[in-house]
């Protein structure tokens, strides 16, 4: 096996490994959840970017376009992304996020503005929960991006 196929099924595991331990949390995370995503960021972007580097900017592109199966994984990776905009949306706009500016943000990169929007969301919501303990006069409506 090639060291390109050891880093994707090391992904596959990583990814399986963290649904299993979501499934088994029962109550809200008190800690900076956030920190979880924001944290994935990092590396995914390296990687993001030694990508365009060494690829170029649409590297990509033959890869999804060249068989069937480029075509399923692109447009699963649609699917996936607008599904994950559609059940996180909801709980932006709660927390005063616009999310007008996160649909551009997600489309142009993908996991990586996915990952963020879901960082700027849970740290929102624990300012607002935070806020909500100290007093409802400190809990503004304002909207942020």
């Amino acid at each position: 096996m090639t060291i390109a196929e050891w880093v994707a099924l090391g992904g596959f595991a990583v990814a399986a490994m963290a649904m299993l331990l979501v499934t088994q949390t029962k109550e809200r995370v008190a800690w900076p959840a956030w920190l979880v995503p924001a944290g994935l960021v990092v590396p995914f972007a390296a990687l993001t970017a030694y990508a365009v580097f060494t690829e170029e900017l649409f590297g990509f592109w033959p890869l999804l376009t060249r068989s069937p199966w480029g075509l399923q994984a692109w447009f699963d990776l649609l699917i996936c992304l607008t599904a994950a905009f559609f059940l996180l949306q909801n709980r932006a706009r709660a927390a005063g996020m616009k999310s007008e500016v996160w649909v551009l943000v997600v489309m142009t990169t993908g996991g990586i503005g996915l990952l963020l929007m879901l960082a700027r969301t849970v740290y929102l919501e624990l300012q607002q929960g935070a806020g909500d303990e100290a007093g409802p006069e400190t809990n503004g409506a304002q909207e942020r991006t």
